[in-house]
């Protein structure tokens, strides 16, 4: 069964080049021409069921692409766990102060003030789709529209964990359309319990100091323990 996955159409914080997250700003009009253009991109695909994020960004890129599609807007799906990370007393801020990878990545311990951790976006993420894949997503080619950490969380999900030291190489543009087989799954993270188990180990709160951001050493310092915890 294939899932396919896009990301929402640009907001006026993603032109500034700011986090958003759990922000819930509507498309700009840039955005909603990136709308359309994936929308032709995805007529065929043969979707038969659109989930989105229930963040206004995404449900508009939704809409925008069910009608393309001839799909009843009224028959999105909203995946109440698939909204966009919280990242706390980072929201607004410029992307280019911040060290997302120390943020983003699987192995990353620096703390999200009064927000939401990387792992826990994977900890609601991962079992909601393990459930959907049960109950909603089989016989049916599904696509999710969702923004940038709940596609990270997506190959993590579909692809396995990343190898130590690297993280999957993803394009984040608007106009790109991924493409996962749910018979590639990796048996753990279909197991709920190994799975949330990994993502309780060493998982830094989304709380603490703001003015922590780790090392590149320590990154990978990191990342090489969590990969062989994974083993």
């Amino acid at each position: 069964m294939r899932i396919f996955a896009v990301l929402h159409g640009e907001t006026d914080l993603d032109t500034e080049g700011r986090i958003q997250g759990k922000s819930d700003y509507p498309l700009s009009e840039t955005g909603k021409s990136q709308a359309n253009e994936i929308a032709k991109a995805l007529m065929s695909k043969e979707i038969t069921l659109i989930m989105s994020s229930p963040q206004n960004r995404a449900m508009e890129t939704a809409e925008i692409i069910a009608a393309h599609l001839g799909i009843d807007e009224a028959k999105i799906a909203k995946g109440m766990k698939l909204h966009e990370r919280d990242f706390g007393d980072y929201e607004g801020k410029l992307i280019s102060e911040l060290d997302i990878f120390a943020l983003c990545s699987w192995g990353g311990k620096a703390l999200t003030p009064n927000g939401e951790t990387i792992r826990e976006t994977a900890g609601r993420v991962i079992p909601f789709l393990n459930n959907m894949l049960k109950l909603v997503f089989k016989g049916k080619t599904v696509l999710l529209v969702v923004s940038g950490n709940v596609l990270m969380v997506l190959y993590w999900y579909f692809k396995g964990l990343p190898e130590a030291g690297k993280e999957y190489s993803i394009n984040t543009d608007v106009s790109v359309i991924h493409e996962f087989e749910t018979d590639e799954i990796p048996p753990d993270m279909l197991d709920s319990q190994t799975i949330m188990g990994k993502l309780i180990s060493g998982n830094a709160q989304g709380s603490g100091n703001a003015d922590r951001v780790l090392s590149q050493p320590e990154i990978d310092t990191l990342i090489d323990e969590m990969a062989a915890e994974a083993v």
